[in-house]
């Protein structure tokens, strides 16, 4: 069944706000946090093997020819002639009217233009592309550029990447829903309403509930309050998820900022604690969680540095995989507010792509 976006997400939001309101009366009770983004990452460094700065991309310099990599899925780099063309390659389009095609690119890029969509507050609430990744996968790296105009009004939900089961072509809904581990589940990378803070929106069969009454909205679990969003230039953002076995809770993803990595969580790290649905790194002291069978909050202590994290249960039918790319701009602005949002160098590949690598111009030979 088609999503209903609007009624989703307002309900979300109305029921969000109760949820900050009821957690400030409760977080004097919890532990001690780490003073900067060094300690969160130190919390999960013994666990981190995976790649940072240059990857696949820097095989292709300003991204030309990087789509014929074997090891990439699917790229748009939003060089058709004109919009119309751009939309055939995605499944489903929403509010093309607030898109356009833009010569604004990022740094480096070896293409002339980008994907522009502009929101007009009290004018609808924002567009999207959702493609499906056939056959499905395993494991997957999404890399894509965007930029915030400097006045852009806060983001209500951005980027995701997840999977369906049976595919469809078109985004689902889910807001507030548990998956249950055969259908769907899915992971936001957003940059955080008001604080404009890189963090994840995160939906899988075991995440946790809030107050007032154990309902799932998106998991997050970055939590640095120095990871901001550099609004008004070119910012490369990645993420990788990986499937668990059907028996285990040894699902994986990691987030990369300009081809920094600025968090990695799967089965055993990195260590923190949880404030119900929010996942603190590096911390420890009193925790909180939603007690399903008890209908009410439960609370425990943490030893210092936290607890190693349980990993991601994201299936229980194997026949659930990555599958899916939702380009999603969902939000609301004050009336005849305009917000700008720049999309660019969208890649999909089964290895760590990277920051664009900047074409070298190689001197001449001398006549």
């Amino acid at each position: 069944m088609r999503s209903e976006l609007s009624s989703d997400f307002r309900v979300l939001t109305i029921t969000r706000l109760g949820l900050v309101i009821f957690g400030l009366l409760g977080v004097s009770l919890l532990g001690d946090r780490p003073t900067n983004g060094q300690d969160r990452a130190a919390a999960g460094a013994a666990a981190d093997t995976l790649p940072e700065g240059s990857g696949l991309a820097a095989k292709y310099p300003g991204g030309v020819g990087l789509a014929k990599d074997p090891q990439v899925v699917f790229v748009e780099d939003f060089e058709e002639a004109t919009l119309d063309a751009t939309k055939k390659r995605w499944d489903e389009v929403k509010s093309a009217a607030i898109m356009s095609l833009s010569e604004d690119t990022p740094p480096g890029s070896g293409g002339k233009q980008s994907l522009l969509m502009t929101h007009v507050g009290g004018k609808g609430d924002g567009g999207h592309l959702f493609r499906r990744l056939p056959p499905g996968y395993d494991r997957l790296f999404v890399r894509f550029y965007v930029k915030f105009d400097p006045r852009c009004a806060p983001i209500g939900h951005f980027f995701h990447v997840g999977g369906h089961h049976p595919p469809t072509p078109y985004a689902q809904g889910g807001a507030g829903v548990r998956p249950r581990g055969d259908g769907w589940f899915g992971n936001g990378v957003e940059p955080s309403g008001k604080a404009w803070t890189w963090d994840y929106y995160t939906y899988w069969c075991e995440m946790r509930g809030s107050p007032p009454s154990g309902q799932t909205w998106g998991n997050s679990f970055v939590r640095d309050p120095s990871l901001k969003v550099a609004r008004g230039q070119w910012i490369c953002a990645e993420v990788m998820m990986k499937m668990n076995d059907v028996e285990d809770s040894n699902g994986e993803m990691a987030l990369w900022i300009d081809g920094k990595r600025v968090s990695h969580l799967g089965k055993g790290f990195p260590k923190g604690r949880w404030e119900y649905d929010k996942f603190f790194p590096g911390e420890g002291g009193g925790g909180i969680r939603w007690a399903d069978a008890k209908g009410g909050p439960e609370r425990f202590q943490v030893p210092p540095g936290g607890q190693p994290f349980d990993g991601f249960r994201w299936r229980r039918d194997e026949r659930l995989k990555l599958n899916y790319l939702w380009v999603l701009l969902y939000m609301t602005a004050p009336p005849d507010h305009v917000s700008k949002v720049w999309f660019d160098h969208i890649v999909v590949s089964t290895a760590y792509i990277g920051p664009i690598q900047k074409p070298t111009n190689k001197p001449k030979d001398p006549p």
